[in-house]
């Protein structure tokens, strides 16, 4: 049985193997391994699993109210995403629709066909295939207008850009690589040279692309440094290890990062996990991180972990709230993801199901660029950085969250709404 950790989360796990691929013998699987390693499994229902018509189904029924994470996804999409870093089908962008007659692009993928194509963060859609915004928001929604994700389908966008300049172009889905860090610049301030760079997704390539932007970092002698997490929904624990140790260095080594704490029946798995020194790493003692409703899991245990240590400020919104992780169990070409422990930093603070509040409330400011000194929440950050103290008070809030686009929920990136 493959057993991966992600969201994170992550290390071995156990459990038998259905006896074939049959809907019952599926929902059996799924039965099983929620009552040996789900974190509430003291709260299971009993369910028959001939009661169910799909493995999916099964899941549904067995969820506590709390966990909104709990997934079941195919096993070619999480080894492409978590392996590779790629999603089959899509044009590579993310959005979100703000209004009810608007779609605005938050992110393009370097190399994709959007960005080929001439899209741009900040843009708004104004039809697809001819047909205006409004209507396709009103009937079918964004992501569905766009057709199957398939790689070779193509679809017509009509945008219009921050400047008002209007555009249509026919975009075909492919093979779309998900750069994990983007955007690395160096700001000047008042305290020196600012590292600043956007981190989206908790994925294998992204440990050499860390330690390689870091290495720029040092090069340019950074002491202060800026993590845009603001779209980064988590992946595996091993790569929040990485940034972690690269932020934290000699200041934090030999210390503990975080501790995994499974149920009551798998209390043999839990796990502390120390800091570790990377060469490339800045010894920081404070760090600053650009968060909104759609920074999770890793995002969020890296927060937790350093802010037991160091100085951690937020800038942004509230954070999504999943202080735990889970395990995959591989069955019949699928991945059963559900909730296996709990994830506290070295002070045992964990509880954050609400989310982490921002030190400093600021806007995803859509009409600047990643990077970009003046775009509201990097302004607030570099703002904080200089002065100490944020522009405005801080009241943190909850925003509702859309039911589409990179802010959405969801329980991993292998679930991220991109399009």
């Amino acid at each position: 049985m493959a057993v991966m950790a992600a969201g994170c989360g992550g290390s071995s796990g156990g459990g038998p193997q259905p006896a074939n691929c049959t809907v019952v013998a599926q929902n059996q699987f799924v039965i099983d391994v929620m009552n040996d390693i789900y974190l509430w499994n003291d709260q299971l229902p009993a369910v028959n699993a001939a009661d169910f018509d799909s493995p999916q189904a099964t899941l549904e029924a067995l969820r506590v109210p709390e966990d909104r994470f709990s997934f079941i996804t195919t096993a070619a999409a999480e080894d492409a995403l978590f392996g590779d870093g790629q999603i089959a089908g899509i044009i590579g962008f993310s959005s979100i629709s703000p209004a009810p007659d608007t779609q605005r692009v938050t992110d393009v993928f370097e190399g994709s066909p959007a960005q080929l194509g001439g899209l741009v963060r900040g843009d708004s859609i104004t039809a697809v295939d001819g047909r205006p915004i409004a209507e396709v928001l009103a009937d079918e929604g964004f992501s569905a207008s766009l057709g199957p994700r398939e790689v070779g389908v193509t679809v017509e966008l009509s945008w219009v850009n921050v400047a008002g300049e209007s555009f249509t172009n026919v975009f075909e889905k492919a093979v779309v690589d998900i750069p994990p860090v983007s955007s690395g610049t160096v700001l000047d301030s008042q305290a020196g040279p600012v590292g600043y760079f956007l981190f989206r997704n908790f994925v294998e390539p992204a440990a050499p692309a860390l330690d390689a932007e870091f290495a720029a970092f040092k090069l340019a002698g950074v002491r202060e440094l800026v993590v845009d997490l603001r779209y980064n929904g988590g992946g595996l624990l091993s790569i929040a290890q990485v940034l972690a140790n690269l932020i934290g260095g000699e200041v934090t080594q030999g210390q503990i990062q975080y501790s995994l704490e499974y149920n009551a029946n798998n209390s043999f798995r839990n796990q502390t996990v120390s800091f570790l020194d990377r060469l490339q790493a800045l010894d920081l003692q404070r760090v600053f991180f650009i968060v909104t409703s759609s920074s999770a899991s890793a995002s969020e245990l890296v927060i937790n972990a350093l802010r037991a240590h160091i100085n951690v400020v937020l800038v942004g919104d509230t954070t999504l709230g999943k202080p735990v992780g889970q395990l995959g169990y591989t069955f019949c070409e699928n991945v059963l993801r559900p909730v296996s422990f709990s994830l506290v930093n070295a002070d045992g603070e964990g509880d954050y199901f609400d989310g982490i509040a921002p030190d400093c409330v600021a806007d995803d400011d859509l009409d600047r660029l990643f990077g970009d000194p003046a775009e509201a929440s990097l302004a607030e950050a570099l703002f904080f950085l200089d002065n100490g103290n944020c522009s405005v008070p801080a009241v943190a809030s909850r925003k509702t969250l859309p039911t589409e686009g990179p802010a959405a929920p969801r329980p991993d990136w292998v679930m991220i709404q991109a399009d």
